[in-house]
């Protein structure tokens, strides 16, 4: 089976001389759960950026189910939904307005019944007409993964998606993963949790000064 995400030979070297990643090869399988593991500063952002177009890679290529995210970086781009570490929305902006938003972005027709299954899902529902500075940092939080699924993408990155939530919230984060890796996503996380990681993934990488280790 072709993997959906292949990555050879990734370097990153910034303008500063730092080396963030170093020859990294990896092949993620279609519909794992597949964690990143490492300490902060080790690599895992600075992959996932390259991946989702965000930053430019020094070396190496990727490619997204057949697709470059060089040469052909909309069609690889359409694939992959990512939620940042940050949470970077408009707080003046409503929950339903700014999902159905983010799914326009990739030239997607409009479709009410997927936008309204992502917040149904994901326990926004009752709150879509809301703005999202009178959500909770766990709602927050919630609303990325809804803005990153709105495209319906194939590939789902989360970059360290339990960082500062509580114990309940990571219990239904690890549920919703789950559930969308049962619908067909293949999911990529990042951590520096062991346990999370051994809890939620099917394989685990191991990154530390940029270089996938095992």
């Amino acid at each position: 089976m072709q993997p959906i995400l292949s990555i050879s030979n990734l370097s990153k070297t910034y303008a500063t001389g730092f080396q963030a990643l170093k020859g990294v090869d990896l092949e993620i399988r279609r519909g794992e759960i597949f964690a990143l593991l490492g300490p902060n500063g080790a690599g895992k952002t600075t992959l996932i950026s390259i991946v989702c177009g965000i930053v430019n890679a020094s070396a190496g290529r990727v490619v997204v189910d057949g697709h470059d995210i060089i040469t052909d970086y909309r069609a690889a781009r359409a694939m992959i939904g990512l939620v940042p570490q940050e949470l970077t929305t408009d707080a003046f902006e409503k929950v339903h307005a700014t999902v159905t938003f983010s799914r326009g972005l990739f030239g997607k027709p409009a479709n009410p019944g997927h936008i309204e299954k992502v917040l149904k899902d994901l326990t926004l529902w009752e709150k879509r007409d809301s703005k999202i500075m009178t959500l909770s940092g766990g709602m927050k939080r919630r609303l990325l993964i809804a803005k990153a699924l709105s495209h319906e993408p194939q590939i789902l990155f989360l970059d360290e998606p339990t960082a500062g939530v509580d114990v309940e919230l990571r219990k239904d984060m690890w549920q919703i993963v789950r559930s969308l890796r049962a619908s067909g996503v293949t999911i990529i996380l990042t951590t520096h949790y062991i346990e999370e990681a051994e809890e939620m993934a099917d394989r685990i990488g191991v990154i530390s000064k940029g270089e996938l280790i095992l």
